[in-house]
């Protein structure tokens, strides 16, 4: 019964895509914006929403405890507010600023959705969105179709309510392009007011981030004051209005980087009375298009409102304005656009996990996927942040998170994306030579924090990590093998990614230093990867990705036939990995004495080895290392969520179920933040919306409770599958297996992939 749905819903949906794919993707590049006539057909067949159900809908019907959701395509984006008209941070990939003195830091878009009502009392932006005037308040984010809907009642004292209705979503179909919808229903007779500006956000007071050595600590639970966005400047604001409303464009450019791009907002009602009047209010900074009509009792107001972003280097390639697009986009209507942009999340969907028994375990993972293709697409050739493009958090620089957190699970669900996460090194493999070169290093240095030109970008304050945690070289490579050993996309590796792995190693020959009393290899001067510990030698993941770093060089050098450095070898067979052998466990670093209070991030990095390295070891050394880690967090409590989360996929490689159950429980309790699941970085802080910690819960499902493994042959079942309490069946939903779609179902103990006709 199961492989018979799955079947019809495949057959359907390739249905869509032979007879739309090509006319559905207006994105930048493509020879046709849209077809209306098959649009017209795909609103027949959007209607069968085969896949979708309740786990895909999280709804709160409170504005208080409001951690904010966002959307995105994975191009840009736009993060919520609880009554869906106030203006809220938009972020574009590759668009970052650097001011003087201050860091490159990801820049925040023009404020572009604010929606902003007057009732003939109020202005609706300027009341306590917890005030008694809002009633029947419900907001839905639905992950199926990629749409956040808010709909409440307000109603002041002069006046009689009005119900409100707003549909926001960033096009899947096309990459620049946002829509909002604004349906007013006032129950009254007045003069009303409607306002949609665009403007300039404030400009942030800098923290001299690139010089300073020492910032203020950040009290627990809040933000570092440091964590604000870049800033965008208009540089030039035009205004048309017509009958129906108007278009606000503006030419905008990233302050000290000069990254330019043109944004629109193109504001419309179909339906207005003869005498409600337009205007148009305007500064050098802000414009907006004001309407003025006068009520009828009970009729609905529906007012669109079209954005288009399109960076200067896509404009140069193709050609396309926000102009052209927005009256293609036009021409289509609502309807068509939200029905193409729907099918797109849908197709998305077609690849899902599937959990039978907890649904609201079902829900956490799929909002999981969810956040993490808001911040993904295939062909950016960019990595996600670890808040991806939600917050400006970590200031958008890409760090190991994207190749060891998030890259993985991407991998096995959407190769084609997790392909933009590898290509990124290798477009900034000229940056990270240079940077090797600066630190007087040989071959490729991969920068702790990286803006989007791959520059190092770490605070100065911090910089000390920039330096010395060296391990994200090794990393990078990994990450670069992982994609191979998956894809077996060869064009890629030899163009690419064998350069990326080669370089790495060399910067391992120029790092390690030879202890002849020893006859030994060792890294010293090290940061941990838990930053805690500095000044150390030896750490024991460092060293092993180190090795695996050069193992990988002459694997990929055999294999194309290119010349290896002798040295890679020879510090290969070398290169002194920590290990206990008295207590048969990793310290995480030399010199950690056994019975140390250990730091709760460290002791789980250490079980890194087992997984994603898949390091040889006895099995009572992974069982060592990890009740290492269980007792830290029995005696401690979870930190940052990336470093326990991997915790559970050991134990399920242990076949420890009561292990696997503990592990969970710590590393979902206190991240999840309401109402939306948002992920926050630790228990304490606010740090949302946390990618790394969804990349690395995600692969705990994928690779944890199946046994799967990406292996140098591929991806194969390494270890028996194991379910944690609660959980019935598990479906891996057209996932990608050596090339081959499959339905992978875990049932029990049991595990059977079926392949996909």
């Amino acid at each position: 019964m199961f492989t018979s749905i799955l079947n019809t819903y495949s057959n359907y949906s390739k249905f869509i895509k032979i007879f739309f794919v090509n006319s559905i993707k207006p994105q930048i590049g493509n020879s046709k914006f849209y077809s209306i006539k098959l649009f017209t057909m795909l609103l027949f067949f959007s209607s069968f929403n085969f896949a979708q159900d309740s786990n895909f809908v999280l709804t709160t019907n409170k504005t208080e405890t409001y951690f904010p959701t966002y959307i995105g395509n994975g191009h840009f984006s736009i993060s919520s507010s609880q009554l869906g008209t106030l203006p809220t941070e938009s972020y574009m990939i590759k668009f970052y600023d650097h001011a003087k003195n201050d860091i490159p830091r990801i820049a925040a878009l023009p404020e572009w959705n604010e929606i902003n009502y007057f009732n003939g009392e109020k202005w609706l932006n300027d009341i306590d969105f917890m005030s008694e005037e809002i009633t029947n308040y419900s907001q839905s984010l639905d992950m199926f179709n990629g749409i956040l809907t808010t709909c409440y009642d307000w109603e002041t004292s002069t006046f009689a309510k009005s119900h409100i209705e707003i549909t926001t979503f960033v096009s899947r179909s096309n990459k620049n392009l946002a829509i909002k919808k604004i349906e007013i229903t006032p129950y009254f007779i007045n003069d009303v007011k409607i306002s949609f500006p665009l403007k300039e956000r404030e400009r942030p007071k800098r923290s001299e981030l690139e010089v300073i050595t020492r910032v203020e600590n950040t009290l627990p639970g809040e933000l570092p004051s440091f964590w604000y966005p870049g800033f965008t400047e208009i540089v030039e604001l035009n205004v048309d209005k017509n009958n129906f409303g108007g278009r606000i464009k503006a030419q905008i450019q990233s302050e000290g980087r000069n990254t330019q791009a043109e944004i629109a907002s193109d504001i419309y009602c179909n339906d207005l009375p003869k005498e409600a009047k337009i205007e148009v209010s305007k500064t050098s900074k802000s414009t907006s298009i004001n309407y003025t009509l006068k009520t009828e009792k009970g009729k609905k107001y529906t007012f669109y409102d079209i954005i288009s972003v399109v960076p200067q280097i896509d404009k140069n390639e193709f050609g396309y304005s926000v102009n052209q697009i927005i009256e293609k986009s036009k021409e289509l209507g609502f309807d068509s656009l939200l029905s193409a942009h729907k099918a797109e999340w849908n197709n998305l969907w077609k690849t899902d996990i599937v959990i039978e028994g907890n649904s609201d375990l079902q829900l956490i993972v799929r909002s999981m996927i969810f956040y993490l293709l808001c911040s993904a697409d295939k062909n950016t050739e960019f990595g996600i942040p670890p808040m991806g493009l939600s917050t400006s958090g970590y200031f958008g620089h890409i760090f190991w998170d994207s190749d060891i957190y998030m890259m993985p699970a991407l991998l096995i669900m959407h190769p084609k994306i997790a392909k933009s996460l590898v290509v990124f090194r290798s477009h900034t493999l000229e940056s990270a030579v240079k940077n090797a070169d600066k630190n007087n290093y040989k071959g490729a240095m991969y920068p702790w924090e990286s803006d989007e030109i791959g520059a190092e970008t770490t605070p100065f304050f911090a910089y000390q990590n920039a330096l010395k945690e060296n391990h994200i070289v090794g990393d990078v490579a990994f990450a670069q093998w992982q994609y191979f050993s998956a894809t077996k996309d060869t064009a890629y590796m030899r163009e690419s990614g064998a350069e990326i792995i080669r370089k790495t190693a060399d910067f391992w020959v120029s790092r390690a230093t030879f202890n002849e009393q020893k006859d030994r290899y060792e890294i010293n001067d090290i940061i941990s990867v838990s930053e805690s510990d500095r000044a150390i030698n030896n750490e024991t993941y460092t060293n092993a990705i180190a090795k695996i770093n050069l193992g990988l060089a002459i694997k990929v050098s055999n294999l194309f036939n290119l010349t290896k450095n002798p040295d890679w070898q020879k510090i290969y067979n070398k290169l002194y990995i920590p290990y206990d052998v008295q207590n048969d466990f990793h310290p995480s670093f030399e010199g950690e004495i056994a019975n140390k209070n250990i730091n709760v991030f460290w002791s789980s990095v250490v079980n890194l080895l087992c997984y994603p390295l898949q390091m040889e070891m006895n099995e009572s050394t992974k069982r060592n290392d990890l009740s290492r880690a269980v007792k830290s967090l029995e005696k401690n409590g979870a930190g940052a969520m990336m470093g326990s989360n991997f915790l559970s996929i050991i134990a399920a490689e242990l076949g420890d179920k009561s292990l696997l159950n503990f592990t969970i429980d710590k590393t979902l309790k206190g991240y999840l933040k309401p109402p939306f699941n948002v992920l926050s970085e630790t228990h304490e802080n606010k740090s949302v919306n946390f990618l790394t910690g969804a990349g690395s819960f995600l692969q705990q499902v994928i690779f944890g409770y199946t046994g799967l493994r990406i292996t140098d042959d591929g991806i194969v079942q390494k270890y028996k599958p194991l379910l944690p309490d609660g959980v019935k069946k598990l479906i891996l939903k057209n996932f990608t297996i050596n090339n081959l779609q499959y339905n992978v179902v875990v049932s029990g103990n049991k595990i059977e992939k079926i392949k996909i006709k």
